[in-house]
């Protein structure tokens, strides 16, 4: 599959699966069978040949493309995509590095990876160091610069998507070359919205039921079922919202990580050429849980 695809490289909670829906029902568009293939990261053992199968049900003609959130902040992904396909078109979005960690933390309790008596912000800091290196956008940018020029690579901000999420899509449709014109169904739903779950089994049941439904080409089904309200049952009946299970993180410790982290948005900073003075100072920055 050596002709010019696209990837979605995270970062982690921030938008990634919004980004895989609205490509997924793109006409001109072939995704992988799977989100979240994680070849280039953790996979790379597996082969090209084991890659390239993830697209054989697609058509000829069509782009192709996959996300991986793990790209991001894995030191190795840009080398080896560039040795595999030195053509391909990146697309990055970003979110307040502070919000995307808290984001981070309440997957990590609602999955259960992260349990215990101290469920805490704080905790979970000290259990999982990534909380703060996969919100270190500049030095991960800068790996990432130095094997793909910047044209390759669109940014995205989660602020702009929950703005104005066709304007987001069709930003994307451009940078990709297709008709931007198209309007998915995945535009008026919501991706990965942070809760946890009464019925961890009952939840397994529609995460596979999903799936499937992605793999047979039926997403746009799946959106007119989220429409008719069936999502909203469905979380009336199984949804535990995170903020009622982690206490609120303090003020004090936000300004701690945004102090820490003021260099690498200044880096986001002078890539997009765009002021972030939200993200530096966390004035209004709560945004809903979509990622």
């Amino acid at each position: 599959m050596k002709q010019s695809f696209f990837v979605g490289i995270g970062a982690q909670k921030c938008a990634s699966t919004w980004i895989y829906d609205v490509l997924q029902d793109h006409p001109e568009v072939c995704l992988s069978k799977e989100k979240e293939i994680d070849f280039f990261s953790y996979r790379y053992g597996y082969g090209y040949q084991w890659y390239e199968r993830n697209w054989s049900h697609c058509d000829a003609g069509k782009l192709r493309g996959e996300v991986s959130p793990s790209y991001f902040c894995e030191p190795a992904v840009p080398s080896r995509l560039k040795a595999y396909a030195p053509d391909t078109k990146i697309i990055l979005s970003l979110r307040d590095p502070v919000d995307r960690a808290i984001s981070n933390h309440k997957h990590e309790v609602r999955s259960h990876n992260f349990r215990g008596d101290d469920i805490t912000f704080e905790a979970g800091l000290k259990n999982n160091p990534n909380y703060v290196n996969q919100s270190r956008y500049g030095l991960h940018l800068a790996n990432w610069l130095e094997h793909f020029s910047a044209e390759r690579i669109l940014i995205l901000l989660l602020d702009d998507i929950i703005i104005d999420a066709a304007g987001s899509a069709r930003s994307i449709y451009r940078f990709l070359g297709i008709d931007p014109e198209h309007s998915s169904a995945a535009l008026d739903t919501k991706s990965n919205e942070s809760h946890s779950f009464k019925l961890h089994t009952l939840e397994s049941v529609r995460r596979y039921a999903r799936e499937t439904i992605r793999v047979v080409g039926l997403d746009r089904v799946w959106h007119l079922g989220q429409r008719a309200g069936l999502q909203n049952l469905y979380r009336r009946i199984n949804r535990v919202e995170s903020t009622d299970m982690i206490p609120r993180v303090p003020e004090t410790l936000k300004d701690e990580l945004r102090s820490l982290f003021q260099d690498d948005i200044v880096a986001v900073e002078k890539v997009t050429g765009r002021s972030l003075p939200k993200w530096k100072t966390g004035a209004s920055t709560k945004v809903p849980e979509t990622v």
